[in-house]
């Protein structure tokens, strides 16, 4: 019962998030020798609409390394990018110093949504959004791709393995169990809400999903997550006539999205 009712939230949810939600994902060379230097890139907005793009308040930004250490980066912030024009993006520079799987992942601060705010019943929810992508460094072996966030998306298939027509089952983890997650997956220059082509669903309940990685190029894999239970938050910034830092904010559930970056081969 538990279960089906969190499936229903995570499902309305879903519905009347939708139209306005923005995606947290990060982007890197996904194949890199020993010693050689990356540029990792974090975004946040909708990558088919760049006017929208800029840098939200971020509580992390680190590389898991092959061995489990975890180093936490030091983001710079840019404003022009090739491909994208005039948006905000965080960057970095980063040198893997030993063979292996590496883990780069992003921890936006979390916040309340109420889909009230724009003509919906009104659901306060706490989100908290997570990115991730995979930098396989030399000919080290494959890792465990886990970047300890209580929503993972996990897959027996290296992600810098997937070539275009590939098929690959996903399984969503939330506190190390498999959830019926509601999930999207698409190729970045789609509309992640509306676009024909965007493949959307729910989880099982051993949590996995399957995904048609249909072209080559860069996709996004996005698992979401509710679990309900009211709460309060204390605001750590402004949002717009919402609410102001320091504000106590009430909310009824927590909404966790996951995003994992795959460049298809």
């Amino acid at each position: 019962m538990r279960r089906n009712l969190v499936t229903a939230i995570a499902l309305l949810g879903l519905l009347v998030a939708s139209a306005s939600a923005h995606s947290l994902w990060v982007e890197t060379r996904d194949l890199a020798d020993v010693g050689e230097p990356l540029t990792i890139y974090s975004f946040f907005g909708h990558a088919t609409s760049a006017t929208g793009i800029y840098v939200p308040l971020m509580d992390a930004h680190y590389l898991m390394a092959p061995d489990g250490n975890r180093q936490d980066l030091t983001m710079e912030t840019g404003d022009w990018l090739p491909g994208f024009g005039w948006i905000g993006y965080s960057y970095a520079e980063a040198t893997p110093g030993v063979a292996g799987d590496y883990v780069f992942a992003a921890v936006r601060s979390p916040g309340v949504y109420d889909p009230a705010w724009h003509g919906s019943p009104s659901n306060p929810m706490l989100s908290a959004s997570f990115a991730k992508a995979i930098i396989h460094v030399g000919d080290g072996e494959k890792g465990s791709w886990d970047a300890g966030f209580p929503l993972e998306i996990t897959t027996e298939k290296a992600p810098y393995e997937i070539k275009a027509a590939d098929n690959v089952t996903f399984v969503a983890m939330y506190e190390n169990q498999p959830v019926n997650a509601t999930y999207s997956a698409y190729y970045w220059t789609w509309d992640a809400h509306s676009g024909a082509n965007v493949q959307t669903g729910a989880a099982g309940d051993d949590g996995d999903f399957t995904v048609n990685f249909s072209q080559g190029g860069p996709w996004l894999v996005s698992a979401s997550y509710t679990v309900p239970g009211a709460g309060e938050w204390t605001a750590t910034y402004d949002s717009a006539d919402h609410y102001e830092v320091g504000d106590v904010v009430a909310y009824d559930s927590s909404r966790y999205t996951s995003t994992l970056s795959v460049w298809v081969r």
